[in-house]
């Protein structure tokens, strides 16, 4: 609805490791801004950068 294409055009210009991430309705996302699904946004990010960065303990 907001801003129609453009995470995708984003992503294609990246060059360095990423994921596009979609969230749904169904999830809680269905609002701009995500505001139900904030804790799933969160989880999802930081096991992103788990998985990319990795740990250095």
């Amino acid at each position: 609805m907001f801003f129609k294409g453009q995470p995708e055009q984003l992503y294609d210009h990246l060059t360095c490791p990423r994921t596009l991430m979609v969230f749904t309705a169904e999830e809680g996302a269905g609002a701009h801004g995500h505001p139900g699904a904030m804790r799933l946004t969160q989880a999802r990010i930081y096991d992103w950068l788990d998985d990319t960065l990795g740990t250095t303990v």
